[in-house]
């Protein structure tokens, strides 16, 4: 699990703690939040956990330096300093008491999150550079069997459980984007993050994404910007999940269903592939073409039957698994009427009723991958 950090504002003005609230509802790391009115040191606890300490000095900093350098050097507490005042001298007086950043007020949005990220991700939550991420790649072999509602159900249940930062891909080159689905809209795309991310603009950009709801999902696609025919730069591919893997447990990713060159070097970067098929016997002699194409033959390949009706499709499982060379990983149960309206509501199934069979069954799934971590 990551780290909490617990986030200390003291500013005299109201105007930048509203501010400031409305900055860290960006944020992608989980936080608690303070404020106070005054400077008062005994305020902040001297235990153990994580905090990001924030102050406004004004003109106080010569009288509280001492006082400032004891909170820095305490190893759990990293300090930013605020001010109006630009002045060279009171810069490098914050920084020679230990201070991470300086920051000059009004806080600007970009600056104060691109701050804290790096704060987060550099010196308190390190560990998370190690984790051991893993990057699930969603496929099928032709469009119009649930891929991309498989992929969201599936996203938004890991991080349900886990309350792990999970981030949801989506590389579909039409219509059926994500942010189609949840009414949401986009101002950066998937491509423009695979061709422009990099170690040093990471914190920012993705401070930047959507989450979705309250939860830990964030989600990375299309919508309906206008440069979706933008090409992918396939050498960046790599170096954008290597990045990713750095900030997010999980990583679902939406394929297009044209399995083009950049679905092989983008599912060739993932640790498992989810196939999703219908209950068909003309998809299941596809399968294993389809396989072959991506090049996937050492991966480890689970086939998803999607859209199943037990009372009907039960009795052609067995051919259907010999068709593909492959078993039936896991199965999910059709249910229109539900889908329908999750649809209809832009939100996942579970929100439509999490007592169904289908909403179970996505449940069961995102267990038994976290599960598999362990």
């Amino acid at each position: 699990m990551e780290n909490k950090v617990s986030i200390f504002l003291f500013d005299d003005e109201l105007v930048t703690k509203t501010l400031v609230e409305s900055y860290l509802s960006e944020i992608t790391f989980s936080y608690e939040f303070a404020y106070f009115t005054e400077f008062d040191a005994n305020i902040i606890p001297s235990d153990d956990t994580k905090k990001i300490i924030i102050i406004n000095i004004n003109k106080t900093i010569t009288k509280n330096i001492e006082i400032l350098k004891k909170i820095a050097h305490n190893r759990n507490n990293k300090l930013i300093i605020i001010s109006y005042d630009k002045s060279t001298d009171v810069q490098v007086k914050a920084l020679r008491c230990g201070a991470k950043d300086f920051l000059i007020k009004p806080l600007i949005k970009s600056e104060f999150l691109n701050s804290l990220q790096k704060i987060y991700y550099n010196e308190i939550n390190i560990k998370d550079k190690n984790m051991q991420s893993k990057i699930y790649s969603v496929i099928s072999i032709t469009k119009g069997v649930g891929k991309t509602f498989f992929a969201l159900n599936l996203a938004k249940q890991l991080a349900q459980l886990t309350k792990e930062k999970v981030l949801l891909v989506d590389f579909n080159n039409n219509l059926t984007d994500i942010f189609q689905i949840l009414r949401q809209t986009v101002y950066y795309t998937t491509i423009q993050y695979v061709n422009t991310l990099n170690e040093e603009n990471a914190p920012e950009m993705l401070s930047q994404l959507i989450k979705y709801q309250d939860t830990s999902l964030h989600i990375l696609g299309t919508g309906m910007c206008s440069n979706v025919n933008q090409e992918i730069e396939e050498s960046q591919i790599s170096t954008f999940f290597s990045i990713l893997k750095k900030y997010f447990k999980y990583i679902i990713i939406d394929n297009d269903s044209s399995l083009g060159t950049a679905d092989e070097v983008i599912t060739n970067n993932a640790d498992f592939v989810y196939l999703v098929i219908e209950p068909s016997f003309a998809m299941a002699e596809n399968t294993d073409s389809a396989v072959m194409q991506l090049k996937l033959k050492d991966k480890n390949v689970r086939v998803i039957l999607n859209k199943y009706k037990e009372e009907k499709d039960e009795t052609i499982l067995n051919k259907l698994e010999g068709l593909m060379g492959r078993p039936i990983f896991s199965k999910i149960p059709k249910n229109y009427i539900s889908a329908n309206k999750a649809f209809d509501k832009g939100v996942t199934i579970d929100e439509i009723n999490p007592d169904l069979d289908i909403s179970k069954k996505y449940k069961e799934l995102a267990k038994y991958m976290i599960d598999s971590d362990k």
